[in-house]
């Protein structure tokens, strides 16, 4: 076992409840290495924002299944220091985005979202268009 590679993104679950294939696919591609695969307490808070309170049991059960990541200290501090220096280019970074990135970054792994424009500090990998 190689241990953990990517990261998932909101948009991933997102994509899933929506139905899209191509991300179902990619995702299902994965079943025989499910430890390559992990999500962050970011994106847990992200997703149960905009979920109504009927599916979240659902989603509960579905997302406590992936290997979930903590924000660290470290973490926090990278991906501040991320938002600061973006910001000096005219860039904006969202707190989540810059947490979640900073997860990826600190721990080598490739952020899974279709919004690679989001994580211009990291590689990601957008699972419409991959494997």
């Amino acid at each position: 076992m190689a241990g953990i590679a990517y990261l998932l993104d909101t948009t991933v679950f997102i994509d899933i409840s929506r139905g899209n294939k191509a991300v179902i696919d990619w995702l299902t591609s994965w079943a025989d290495e499910p430890d390559a695969l992990a999500t962050s307490v970011v994106v847990v808070a992200e997703y149960f924002s905009g979920l109504p309170p009927a599916k979240r049991n659902k989603a509960r059960d579905y997302l406590s299944a992936f290997n979930v990541l903590p924000v660290t200290f470290e973490d926090a501090v990278y991906g501040g220091e991320v938002r600061w220096a973006y910001a000096r280019k005219g860039i904006s970074i969202a707190v989540a985005d810059a947490l979640h990135g900073a997860i990826a970054a600190r721990k080598g792994l490739t952020v899974v979202t279709s919004n690679p424009v989001h994580f211009p500090f990291v590689p990601t990998l957008d699972p419409r268009k991959s494997r």
